[in-house]
């Protein structure tokens, strides 16, 4: 676990790469506060990029017999972050046996002739539909559950807002020397100033978060429909 550090000791580190600030010179409690706002505008920007946030959290939620839609986020049907994304594959548990949900598209879904139509959790075909909506979003399920279900959605994660500038924060490694030069690239416009050293600073940026993004990656798995097959061959196409 990497050492933890401070907003305010990143935001410091970030204006010593510019010049933004003389070294000797102490931030107000106002220059603080504006340059705090800019590290959350930060977090919340790299919270929408999928590879910029460090893997998924696996959350479980129970459905309520003939509901189809919940909310999900704070204080919402289902109570949690408010995700900016839900990922495959998604799945219900029944009896200790697991049935896959895969997502769909608002099309999709539009084009189901009965949306009303029940399922107990262990039908092939459920699906989910996810609408990324404000304050809260929106799952919905099809076949709508008939009966109470566990469901278990990979979620990316949602990097958390600082609220105390002198609060300790901890992420992954590379993430506090890549938030130093983002931040750089975006707090000298706070005090009126230009980026010194610019070209180098911006490739430094591109760098670090390249790397933190290739970290967080996954390798693509080709897949081919079980029923395509007929259940006879199967075909891994690193090896072949």
């Amino acid at each position: 676990m990497p050492s933890p550090t401070t907003a305010l000791e990143l935001i410091e580190d970030a204006l010593g790469l510019t010049n933004a600030v003389g070294v000797d010179l102490t931030l107000t409690a106002d220059e603080v506060s504006d340059c705090l706002r800019v590290f959350n505008d930060v977090l919340e920007d790299w919270s929408t990029q999928g590879l910029a946030v460090y893997g998924q959290a696996n959350q479980t939620f129970n459905t309520v017999a003939a509901q189809a839609t919940y909310t999900i986020g704070p204080a919402g049907n289902w109570n949690t972050v408010r995700p900016v994304r839900i990922n495959e594959p998604a799945y219900a548990t029944v009896q200790g046996v697991t049935f896959p949900y895969t997502s769909m598209t608002q099309e999709q879904y539009d084009l189901i002739g009965y949306k009303a139509q029940p399922g107990g959790g262990t039908d092939l075909g459920q699906s989910y539909l996810y609408v990324n909506e404000h304050p809260l979003g929106l799952v919905t399920l099809w076949p709508v559950p008939d009966a109470i279900i566990p469901i278990t959605f990979a979620i990316d994660r949602v990097l958390t807002q600082v609220a105390v500038a002198g609060a300790a924060i901890s992420f992954p490694p590379g993430y506090a020397k890549g938030f130093k030069y983002e931040l750089g690239c975006e707090l000298p416009s706070v005090f009126g100033k230009k980026i010194q050293n610019y070209p180098n600073i911006i490739a430094t940026r591109n760098r670090i978060v390249g790397n933190i993004k290739r970290a967080n990656s996954t390798p693509a798995v080709l897949q081919y429909d079980a029923a395509l097959l007929g259940g006879r061959y199967s075909r891994n196409w690193r090896s072949g």
